[in-house]
């Protein structure tokens, strides 16, 4: 009955199931993110010295916000450094290689030709990285004043994946679109 429901409703309303299906498999790789970067910087953080190497890339100085695109000070916990940054960064590339073939396949439902897909989905991916992580440089430091890392990384998974989302299903709809490629 359910299927049939969502059969229905999908043939109804294609643009609305597509971004529901978006939306539940975002929410599924948000948690798998949250969950690795509860395990992974303590990893990185006990097993390296990574956490205190400081790990500040692309500085940016326009009008009031002088920041780091990829901004990981020193904290001396697992929260910070080269430590941190390397699980964020393993943490998104396992994200991706679950999120872009449920998407393809599931979520749009596209055929087209893999290797251009691919190639405009790393194009997208890394732009959008660039522009999350400048955000996260606005909202971070103030997180992490106020709350407790267990928290802190609650939130900052939901903000990042919250702005993530609304960014990335335009450009999937773009990339991966329904049917064979002409």
């Amino acid at each position: 009955m359910l299927q049939t429901f969502w059969q229905h409703f999908e043939e109804k309303h294609k643009l609305i199931a597509q971004f529901v299906k978006f939306y539940v498999f975002s929410m599924l790789v948000t948690l798998l993110q949250y969950l690795l970067l509860t395990f992974l910087p303590n990893l990185f953080y006990t097993m390296t010295d990574w956490c205190s190497i400081p790990c500040q890339l692309i500085h940016l100085d326009i009008g009031p916000v002088d920041t780091y695109v990829f901004n990981y000070p020193v904290t001396g916990d697992a929260t910070g450094g080269m430590g941190y940054f390397a699980a964020f960064a393993i943490t998104l590339f396992i994200a991706q290689c679950i999120n872009f073939p449920m998407q393809r396949n599931v979520t749009f439902k596209s055929k087209g030709n893999i290797f251009y897909q691919i190639a405009w989905y790393i194009v997208a991916f890394v732009l959008i990285t660039i522009v999350c992580s400048f955000l996260m440089g606005l909202y971070v430091p103030l997180c992490r004043r106020f709350f407790p890392p267990a928290l802190y990384n609650i939130l900052i998974t939901i903000i990042n994946g919250g702005v993530q989302m609304v960014i990335y299903f335009p450009i999937y709809k773009i990339i991966f679109p329904e049917g064979k490629a002409e």
